[in-house]
């Protein structure tokens, strides 16, 4: 049972993108590690179709965690939806056999990547709607410093529009308390918590200049990787032809299930407990491993 939960792929292997051998360089590791964020070009110009295919069918038929969110005096909307990745053959494919897994395990320099969870964004055209700053990992049932968001648009995103990230925010040590994206208020405690002080976010607007503000124009293929604990917001209006992006969130070996004071999103444990390794759950796949790995198999 154990072999099969894990296809596990050679970190030579041969993929359909243009990223085989020198899969990553150390260049753009250290510019992760210390920067919490990086921009691929072309990495995934050949998925591109499939992911379109993928984020069409998720549009189509919706899952149960879907939202629709719709836009101050416009008519148009921001979608999202995840954890639907077993039922989109594309969004599979994608986690299994591109180059993604192996990408995102050398940028945490982990021993192995373990698939969270795929996560669907689409704006409609010129979409008024704030993605408040935030940081991801307050938000998840995830506790561990070995983690890796790909964020993927398949429709070209103007810098100006785009997601704004903090340069080394993930490395200030600190939790911040997450937002709702309607109405960008703070999580409330719902129940007794004392294992982390979770901050309120600081006015980073009102001082942008004292911030390491990174953002860029991106195509379709181009890719996005990022910390859980990066900081990151967008501006009010999207692109004249709107956005779709499909975001694929990994994790290392030290990556554990943990508790939040809060109702975390996604609320899925997979059958975990707190403290609990994801890679013990067959939820949360193993899908490439580095040669100094020491996971049994």
């Amino acid at each position: 049972m154990w072999r099969n939960r894990f296809r596990l792929l050679s970190p030579t292997r041969k993929c359909c993108c243009q990223f085989s051998r020198n899969i990553v360089t150390a260049e753009q590791v250290k510019t992760f590690q210390d920067q919490g964020v990086i921009c691929i070009r072309g990495v995934f110009g050949e998925w591109i179709k499939r992911l379109t295919k993928g984020i069409e069918r998720n549009l189509e038929n919706p899952g149960k965690l879907s939202e629709w969110l719709k836009s101050e005096n416009s008519e148009t909307y921001y979608f999202n939806d995840l954890l639907n990745w077993q039922q989109i053959p594309e969004f599979k494919e994608f986690v299994f056999e591109s180059p993604a897994a192996e990408i995102a395990g050398k940028l945490m320099d982990a021993q192995f990547t373990v698939f969270y969870h795929e996560h669907v964004f689409t704006k409609d055209p010129e979409t008024t709607s704030t993605t408040p700053w935030h940081h991801d990992q307050s938000y998840y049932p995830v506790d561990g410093w070995k983690n890796c968001s790909f964020w993927i648009p398949v429709t070209p995103v103007s810098k100006s529009s785009n997601l704004t990230y903090i340069g080394g925010s993930h490395k200030w040590g600190k939790w911040f308390k997450p937002k709702k994206f309607v109405s960008l208020q703070n999580y409330k405690y719902t129940k007794t918590y004392n294992e982390k002080v979770f901050e309120d976010i600081p006015e980073i607007d009102s001082h942008p200049d004292a911030y390491n503000l990174l953002s860029w124009d991106l195509k379709p293929g181009d890719c996005l990787a990022f910390h859980f604990r990066i900081l990151h917001g967008a501006k009010q209006r999207t692109d004249p032809d709107g956005r779709k992006v499909v975001a694929m969130r990994w994790l290392g070996e030290d990556a554990t299930f943990a508790e939040r004071p809060w109702e975390p999103s996604p609320n899925y444990s997979g059958g975990l407990k707190p403290g609990d390794h994801f890679y013990k759950s067959e939820s949360f796949p193993v899908v490439w491993r580095s040669e100094k790995s020491n996971l049994v198999t």
